[in-house]
């Protein structure tokens, strides 16, 4: 599966944005896609390393909360992303 369909935007509410103090980012995920496929198509679309992937399934569809290593800060990937 391609990253562009793994990866199906950043989720910027609320809680979202609290999120990014721990290093972490929040995605709306394609629902077939597993663990595996979201750490590698977050590191091959933002050239940032995932530490840790979780994943939950709510009403509004597939979100992947995506640790990111110390190395990276996750509040610049959010500004490159226009979500700040």
């Amino acid at each position: 599966m391609s990253s562009h369909r793994v990866i199906l935007s950043p989720r910027s509410k609320e809680r979202a944005l609290y999120m990014l103090d721990d290093n972490k980012l929040e995605f709306y995920v394609s629902r077939t896609s597993t663990k595996p496929d979201i750490r590698a198509a977050v590191q091959d679309l933002f050239q940032v390393e995932a530490l840790k992937v979780n994943t939950r399934i709510t009403k509004e569809g597939k979100l992947a909360i995506v640790t990111l290593t110390a190395d990276h800060s996750a509040e610049d990937l959010s500004n490159r992303l226009g979500i700040l």
